[in-house]
């Protein structure tokens, strides 16, 4: 028991918290869009590394402040999402998914090759802990208290959205566009906002992982990383507010036991796929009928 409890308030603990944290802001992002609006966005993580690049340059190059390299990683995951909007909600269904896929692949591409911002595939080091109010963000406990209330801040705006006449216009283009538009819906401009509003929060949460990690490179946002947060949406079930919630706890901690166990690297990395893989085979054919319904209320 003493060692449990020992294990809960130790420093691991805080490590998994703050993962926690990161991905709720994450998942619940993309639950927006992707839940609400069951658009299959697969660009979802390039705005997640376009606000961990802003941060990560703006603060070891620029020698920007906290609050500035928060709103830049912020505003430009935002540009980017208008960018993407502007051209992928052109498509439908399966080309929309196509689309979004190939602009996440460009972002990947100028990560890996655009050397002299980027620095490549060597990565950003050296990213420094955040310096507000003569605070230690180097100790991982005050780092958690600060990422916890933006982890508020973000999950009751989401809800706030998830229950508002912009969250219900957004289901009922889900449910079936041309009857949302004769009703007076302005289809571009209600899918554009949940773009926008989406891809701003990655642009958080990737502000906040390079700011704890200290460094990144290109392999942190790669397309397992993007499977990954589709597994959580679809696992807490694509619309439910409290659902992803739950299954980003459940699916972060999930693989965490596995490293007790003796295992080699080369045999840990694989099974923590092949568990994603069979829970998300086990929850989709379970919940085949439900997870897109034909009819949802709105």
């Amino acid at each position: 028991m003493m060692s449990l409890l020992a294990l809960l308030s130790s420093e691991y603990a805080t490590h998994l918290a703050i993962l926690v944290g990161i991905y709720l802001i994450l998942a619940q992002s993309l639950n927006l869009t992707f839940g609400l609006g069951q658009l299959f966005n697969l660009a979802h993580v390039a705005s997640y590394a376009v606000g961990a690049y802003a941060t990560a340059l703006l603060s070891t190059e620029g020698g920007c402040s906290f609050f500035a390299c928060v709103v830049a990683s912020v505003v430009l995951a935002g540009v980017f999402s208008l960018t993407l909007g502007s051209i992928a909600l052109r498509l439908t269904n399966d080309y929309f998914a196509i689309g979004t896929l190939a602009f996440g692949a460009v972002i990947s591409a100028l990560l890996a090759n655009w050397r002299s911002l980027t620095h490549g595939v060597l990565g950003i080091p050296g990213i420094p802990r955040p310096n507000l109010l003569g605070v230690d963000f180097y100790d991982n406990r005050n780092f958690l208290a600060l990422l916890l209330f933006f982890v508020v801040v973000v999950q009751g705006t989401f809800f706030l959205i998830s229950r508002s006449p912009f969250g219900r216009a957004l289901r009922a283009l889900a449910e079936y566009d041309q009857a949302a538009a004769a009703l007076g819906a302005n289809t571009r401009r209600i899918r554009n906002i949940s773009f926008l509003l989406s891809s701003s929060a990655a642009g958080l949460a990737g502000s906040f992982f390079a700011y704890y990690l200290n460094y990144i490179d290109p392999s942190s946002f790669s397309l397992s990383e993007m499977i990954f947060l589709l597994t959580i949406v679809i696992v807490g079930r694509p619309g439910s507010f409290f659902g992803v919630i739950l299954s980003t706890a459940l699916l972060v901690l999930l693989p965490e036991p596995l490293r007790f166990l003796n295992l080699d690297s080369a045999t840990l990395g694989p099974m923590r796929q092949l568990l994603y893989a069979s829970i998300l085979f086990a929850i989709v054919w379970w919940k085949r009928k439900s997870i897109f319904p034909e009819q949802r209320e709105v």
